[in-house]
């Protein structure tokens, strides 16, 4: 019953993201690595990496390398995540990642608060760095061994400069508040679906946000290696000059977790 009812809430879950049409690296989807712990004082954590080389009329090699780290302690948590992802098409070479730490106080409860920093850099979309530090809440509406949804809600200081090829150097420093819907359950034991979207706005232009959905599926296939596939996708609805609204990115990856 519990499966049943998890399929009739993840389905359109899954079709309401992708009709909506709203990440690459425009926002961090934290939540794809939020990880449960079963003791107090536990660190875990997880590596993956990919690599892809083809040769047609330019020679393509890409480079990708996601870790991330979590100490769950006896009252709050602590994530440091980091990505790094390079392209290299002949003799170009363009590159992007981010650095993200968080704190969850109280994470046990269902009212957490959480306090988080970010640097992230984007080359082949023309953000050159984006530094951010925000605070929130978080609540978890449903919490079962194999199954958890929740939002989160709270304000952050974004600072940002563009430069996209060919185009002005643009800066931008903004307040915006922060908003995530989450789901994450088992579909069988050896399958997890992670879904998540975000809704940022600035207060005073609160209806024209930046739009992120991202669906991640991942199959165990020994104790400590993953097969992940990610789809994530991006809609700004006032993005800086030069920078297109939409963007959106197809990943797979083998995971190695503790």
């Amino acid at each position: 019953m519990l499966k049943t009812s998890l399929r009739l809430i993840i389905l359109p879950a899954i079709g309401l993201l992708f009709c909506t049409g709203v990440l690459h690296a425009q926002v961090l989807n934290v939540e794809t690595y939020r990880t449960e712990a079963d003791t107090i004082r536990t660190w875990t954590g997880s590596l993956s990496f990919g690599l892809t080389a083809a040769k047609q009329k330019s020679e393509t090699i890409q480079l990708t390398n996601r870790t991330h780290a979590a100490y769950f302690g006896k009252y709050n948590s602590y994530l440091f995540l980091t990505n790094l992802n390079m392209l290299r098409i002949d003799d170009e070479l363009i590159s992007n990642g981010y650095m993200h730490l968080r704190t969850t106080f109280n994470y046990d409860n269902r009212w957490s608060p959480e306090a988080f920093t970010q640097f992230q850099y984007s080359q082949d979309w023309g953000l050159r760095r984006r530094y951010l530090a925000g605070a929130g809440i978080r609540y978890d509406f449903i919490s079962t061994d194999d199954f958890i949804a929740g939002f989160t809600t709270g304000a952050m200081y974004e600072h940002e400069v563009w430069r996209a090829e060919g185009g002005q150097r643009r800066q931008f420093d903004r307040f915006k508040s922060t908003n995530s819907l989450l789901m994450r359950g088992n579909l069988s034991p050896t399958a997890q679906l992670n879904i998540v979207g975000y809704y940022q706005a600035e207060p005073v232009s609160f209806f024209t946000p930046r739009l992120t959905g991202d669906i991640e599926l991942r199959f165990r296939i020994s104790r400590f290696v993953q097969f992940g596939a990610q789809f994530s996708t991006t809609y700004d609805y006032a993005p800086a000059t030069d920078v297109v609204s939409w963007i959106y990115s197809f990943r797979n990856n083998i995971i190695i977790s503790l």
